[in-house]
């Protein structure tokens, strides 16, 4: 038997979800519980060196759930190694993912799936599609949750960052962030 209350709020999760979040309404518990995500499409295509790619810019403070990552398209990723994540805020950076001696994409699928499933000193962890993959965590997370936190004053953003000696790398990854706002913290694609 359905209460009224249940009905509408059945209703509610049955329509789009408003530009505007008002607190306290279904969506805002919703996304307080489940969170929000951005992604976005980075394309690598430094010739012969390194480049960093900012995602997100951060405001604020969020927690993040996940943070993932898949190749979209690989034209040319013959050589491309030391792949990380790092917040930068402008003038300095802290490591998401490990940034010495990074993941290795060297001549990887479309389909790859690259996860941040361990602390900051570790490698971001590589699902090689070419011959099927299982990706297990650290305990039992897939996943590795954090909090980054804006520097006042300034932009500060999430980021990829990699290395190649093709001249020039040609490829595209569709990186992926789902967060929870802590306060009046948020991600905006850039």
């Amino acid at each position: 038997m359905k209460t009224t209350l249940a009905g509408s709020v059945i209703q509610a999760l049955n329509t789009e979800a408003p530009a505007t979040i008002t607190p306290e309404s279904v969506y805002w518990h919703l996304e307080e519980t489940t969170g929000s995500q951005v992604s976005k499409v980075v394309t690598l295509s430094v010739s012969g060196g390194t480049q960093s790619l900012n995602c997100f810019q951060l405001t604020g403070t969020v927690e993040v759930l996940r943070l993932y990552a898949e190749i979209t398209s690989a034209a040319t990723l013959v050589n491309c190694t030391n792949v990380f994540f790092e917040l930068y805020d402008s003038a300095a950076s802290v490591d998401i993912t490990k940034s010495v001696a990074g993941a290795v994409l060297s001549g990887l699928a479309v389909g790859t799936f690259l996860v941040k499933d361990a602390a900051a000193g570790v490698v971001l962890a590589v699902a090689d599609n070419a011959d099927g993959a299982v990706t297990e965590g650290s305990s039992t997370k897939i996943f590795d949750q954090f909090f980054v936190t804006q520097k006042i004053g300034e932009n500060t953003y999430v980021r990829l960052t990699y290395t190649s000696t093709d001249a020039p790398i040609a490829a595209t990854i569709k990186v992926y962030c789902d967060y929870i706002r802590m306060g009046s913290g948020t991600l905006v694609v850039v």
